[in-house]
């Protein structure tokens, strides 16, 4: 059933950035003013009277400012809606060369493109669609946890600090995971052969002077936001899990999935830094029971889902395909694993007695046959001790219902 979008009055052009739209359509090539409604290292969104279809191939010239020469840049539409007579298209930049890339990117991070950007997003951002804030959110300079810096000072302070005392900060942070992640593949000669998956990999690629450097000149998000605190700390328990129950399968790579667990939800913590009136909104609409569901709560309040979100800004930042999949939690057993440990994060975020619990365990036991509920519940983060039995046996409750419900797929007993 299509969910109903709320309804935004016509869009006015009148952004200072102009653009022309080139695009082919059998013989005839087509051209179109466009105005600017953001812009970023990946790609833009533009305010045009005529679309191209979708998937077509688009030259787009423009100026990042208004007084900065025309650059011409081959890009891809990616997503289009109709605003009253007129259409919102995102594009993203195809094969954009070194020098075009340098270009773009100290275009951005002038300090009159910043006064151009925050006219742009008070003007056009309420009726932004997931591409549009894809755009805008990987535009911006990745914020870190506060905790982060005062943990590197105090590791500095006692003389001894190691590669692997480095990424536990990564392990702890889910957006200094991505700084490092982005930093490191953007450093990564393709010369090497593989790609940064692991918060270690991502601090040996860098090397400790640049991650200090990293770290303290990136700014900071506010610790006090409930909202974003709550995430956070959900996707860093989620992590924990990872690490804790990834051995029951001998994953050959824990830490790639700890990597991929922890930025699983980064589309959502960055509009809780960035734009929290969004998932605010979404809250609110659960906690008024409008939605019962987050993902519908989030369609309705915002127009999309923010695990879209973190998979378009996944495919703008070009993060390594096995993250992707593992984020995508739908693939393997191995992203299987990973879904469920960021959704038992989020029930263990409600308390111990949360009723899904034992479902999650009961999963749990699916995924990773060689564990017993009772190894599964004792690596539960913050279920005190006297609290397992109870949870073990509604697990096992839950999982006897799930072994009737499909008899030909049984699930050998063991323990680890």
């Amino acid at each position: 059933m299509a969910i109903e979008r709320r309804q935004h009055p016509r869009y006015k052009p009148v952004s200072e950035l102009k653009a022309q739209a080139f695009w082919q359509l059998g013989a005839e090539i087509f051209r179109d003013g466009a105005t600017v409604a953001n812009l970023s290292l990946g790609g833009c969104s533009l305010l045009v009277d005529r679309s191209p279809p979708e998937g077509a191939a688009v030259m787009l010239e423009l100026s990042p400012l208004p007084t900065a020469p025309a650059m011409k840049l081959l890009s891809r539409l990616s997503g289009r809606s109709r605003i009253g007579d007129a259409w919102l298209i995102s594009l993203c930049f195809q094969q954009l060369s070194p020098q075009l890339e340098s270009q773009l990117a100290a275009a951005l991070s002038s300090d009159a493109y910043r006064l151009v950007d925050a006219q742009l997003s008070a003007l056009y951002r309420k009726h932004w669609r997931v591409e549009q804030w894809a755009a805008y959110l990987t535009a911006q300079q990745l914020p870190v946890m506060a905790r982060s810096k005062a943990a590197l000072i105090e590791l500095e302070a006692q003389g001894k600090v190691s590669g692997k005392d480095l990424a536990g900060l990564a392990d702890t942070d889910p957006f200094l995971c991505l700084c490092l992640l982005r930093e490191a593949e953007n450093r990564r000669s393709s010369r090497l052969g593989h790609e940064t998956t692991t918060p270690l990999a991502a601090v040996l690629q860098l090397g400790e002077t640049a991650f200090r450097e990293l770290l303290l000149a990136s700014p900071e998000t506010d610790e006090t936001n409930q909202g974003l605190a709550a995430g956070e700390s959900a996707a860093v328990v989620a992590g924990r899990l990872a690490a804790a129950w990834s051995p029951a399968r001998a994953d050959i790579s824990p830490d790639e999935l700890v990597m991929a667990v922890l930025l699983s939800e980064i589309g959502e913590l960055m509009l809780w830094h960035f734009a929290p009136e969004l998932p605010q909104a979404a809250l609110d609409s659960l906690a008024s029971g409008e939605s019962k569901r987050s993902a519908t709560a989030q369609e309705l309040s915002c127009g999309f889902r923010f695990k879209d979100l973190t998979l378009k800004c996944a495919e703008i930042w070009k993060l390594p395909a096995i993250l992707v999949q593992l984020i995508r939690g739908t693939d393997s057993p191995r992203a299987n694993l990973a879904r469920l440990c960021i959704d038992t994060a989020r029930h263990l975020g409600a308390g111990s007695d949360n009723p899904a619990l034992p479902d999650d365990l009961a999963a749990a036991r699916r995924l990773l046959p060689g564990a017993s509920l009772e190894w599964l519940a004792a690596r539960l983060i913050g279920v005190a001790q006297e609290d397992q039995a109870a949870l073990v046996a509604q697990a096992e409750l839950a999982f006897e219902r799930g072994r009737q419900a499909s008899p030909g797929h049984s699930v050998p007993g063991g323990s680890a």
